[in-house]
């Protein structure tokens, strides 16, 4: 089917395509109707349409079903962050970036030598649909989202499930805890829109900044991922080496974001990957060999980068608008993979362009980076109006571990006091 090649790429299209529509989608679920619905309808969605795929041989059919996959794959992995992350105190949001991407990182190291042992794609999308099914079982163990639930109005459901988090992890919780709701929060959710992440100066500030640094990380991980796979002799072995690279990532991660924040680690491995890219103009005459250690180096900073930057933007956004921040900044991220093969032909020409170009990318980031609020040991700010405070007292060089080592500190407003999940 050699003089029909091209028919994959149009397939690829129809899935990014998915990709960008599933952000906006699944987020607006997600506010609306709530994280644990958002993540059993996308997981149920991914199961199906990837199960029936795996036997469908009509090119049109074929294609729908990978559109629907698509629209499933970053609500996949990104909801459950969030359900979790909502659950959890200031002192601890890091872990579960560093389970979320520990897992990542077995998975992706595990995938092509399944693809090689079974060397069939019918039966390997069988393989890796089918525990999609798992997770939709699993889920109903799992507790909706407490802040949620508040800014909801729905009072009583989160205190059932804070009492049943309290009982499994033996701690108490006050009596009166179901006084704790703030009602802002909750007139803020029956009218918040997505035009409410640019009506106002810091959130839209804070939203614009995002939306570049969402846009140029993807854009340089996704580009990253695929050059590297073609620059070794054995497309198996160079994925395999990749994904091993993102474990010192991730490590830089673990203890960067609880030591020095967020926005200084996302600086520094933003300008790292930056100069790794553009000295890479430096080995144009190298051996793959040497091109194939640099990317390797810039795919370390570009990991922590990307796992700083799914933190970083859940805990910049107010609860309320907290979905369609995040389905707005996915969709921006989603944009960026039609951008990314372009820039992976260019290695065709010169195996160092990908990397140059990413790396000026990068670099830029590592400046806009500056402008962004630091949110370590702060509160998540639950309403419009915290948003809108959230880092108004902050300053360009402000240095997280040389200031106070106390308490976290709330947003500056009385609903920070009904954040029970921060």
């Amino acid at each position: 089917v050699c003089d029909q090649s091209h028919l994959s790429y149009y397939i690829q299209t129809f899935f990014y395509a998915g990709t960008s529509i599933g952000s906006v989608f699944f987020g607006f679920i997600a506010d609306r109707y709530g994280r644990k619905p958002s993540i059993i309808l996308s997981y149920a969605l991914a199961w199906l349409a990837g199960l029936v795929s795996s036997f469908v041989k009509n090119l049109v059919g074929f294609t729908i079903l990978r559109f629907l996959v698509g629209m499933c794959i970053i609500p996949l992995s990104e909801d459950p962050y969030v359900l979790s992350l909502e659950y959890i105190g200031p002192r601890w949001r890091t872990l579960p970036i560093v389970l979320w991407a520990l897992s990542y990182i077995v998975f992706s190291m595990l995938c092509p030598w399944l693809a090689y042992g079974i060397q069939n794609w019918t039966y390997l999308s069988v393989c890796t649909s089918m525990p999609l099914l798992l997770i939709v079982i699993f889920m109903r163990f799992v507790p909706e989202s407490a802040s949620w639930l508040l800014t909801r109005g729905r009072n009583e459901d989160a205190v059932k499930y804070l009492r049943r988090v309290a009982f499994f992890n033996k701690r108490d919780i006050p009596d009166n805890l179901e006084l704790k709701a703030d009602r802002g929060a909750k007139e803020d959710a029956k009218r918040v829109t997505f035009l409410d992440l640019f009506r106002t100066p810091r959130i839209r500030k804070h939203s614009l900044l995002m939306l570049c640094a969402w846009f140029v990380t993807y854009c340089c991980y996704h580009t990253n991922v695929y050059n590297t796979s073609f620059l070794g002799t054995d497309v198996y072995l160079s994925y395999t080496l990749g994904s091993l690279v993102e474990l010192p990532g991730m490590l830089l991660v673990l203890f960067g974001l609880d030591t020095l924040g967020r926005r200084w680690p996302m600086i520094i491995v933003t300008g790292v990957a930056g100069i790794v890219g553009i000295l890479s103009i430096l080995f144009r005459n190298g051996s793959h060999v040497s091109v194939l250690v640099l990317s390797l180096l810039m795919r370390v900073c570009l990991t922590a980068e990307y796992d700083t930057i799914m933190q970083y933007s859940a805990e910049v956004y107010p609860t309320v608008l907290r979905g369609r921040g995040l389905a707005l900044l996915r969709f921006a991220g989603t944009l960026s993979l039609y951008v990314s093969p372009s820039i992976v032909y260019l290695s065709r020409l010169d195996p160092t362009y990908p990397m140059l170009i990413t790396g000026v990318m990068s670099l830029v980031l590592s400046i806009l980076s500056l402008f962004l609020p630091e949110t370590k040991g702060k509160h998540m700010p639950q309403t419009l109006q915290d948003g809108e405070l959230f880092g108004a007292d902050q300053r360009i060089l402000d240095f997280p571990c040389l200031g106070d080592k106390g308490e976290p500190t709330n947003c500056d407003s009385p609903s920070a006091s009904a954040a029970v999940s921060c």
